[in-house]
């Protein structure tokens, strides 16, 4: 388990592996069996949420399909590290 204080690769690995995960759904590929039922229901919905379990606290994060389907997996993982690291996207 990680928390917000996590080594930065840990935190990146299971935040890349969410991301392969949605964009591997999104595309109709095989995924891990423990979730290809809950993302298999969630395919016929406008959006649905991704829980992400961690030592210090759980994350729930909705996501819309046509989100996922026009981001990169590198912009969902990015997205995904920042909530678990609690970071704000600051614009100067």
């Amino acid at each position: 388990m990680t928390t917000k204080h996590s080594p930065l690769s840990a935190l990146k690995a299971q935040a890349g592996k969410i991301a392969e995960t949605l964009k591997r759904a999104e595309r109709g590929e095989k995924i891990d069996m423990r979730f290809a039922g809950k993302i298999a229901e969630a395919r016929y919905k406008e959006s649905f949420k991704v829980g992400i379990v961690m030592d210090d606290k759980v994350i729930t994060i909705e996501m819309h399909w046509t989100t996922i389907r026009a981001t990169s997996e590198v912009g969902l993982a990015e997205y995904i590290l920042n909530q678990m690291r609690e970071t704000r996207n600051v614009i100067n």
